[in-house]
């Protein structure tokens, strides 16, 4: 998404953090991902969001990864 707003990284570190260590699973995972986006003002499918955290769960996401992920799913509300 062209413009899109970058994420403070300490956010960003916050968010990577509980994902990697809380032991979510992926549907708890979707919904953190849901609100991070919502609490910046935007929206995501709830598909697209359980997609991202299955993908984010499979490997050791690194913060500019989490960026894009972020970004390829959010979309304005």
């Amino acid at each position: 998404m062209t413009g899109f707003q970058k994420f403070p990284p300490d956010q960003l570190q916050t968010l990577r953090n509980e994902l990697m260590q809380s032991g979510l699973d992926s549907f708890q995972a979707a919904e953190l991902l849901s609100a991070f986006l919502a609490q910046h003002g935007y929206g995501v499918s709830h598909d697209e969001a359980r997609t991202a955290a299955s993908r984010i769960e499979s490997v050791n996401f690194s913060l500019p990864s989490l960026q894009e992920e972020l970004e390829r799913i959010a979309f304005i509300t």
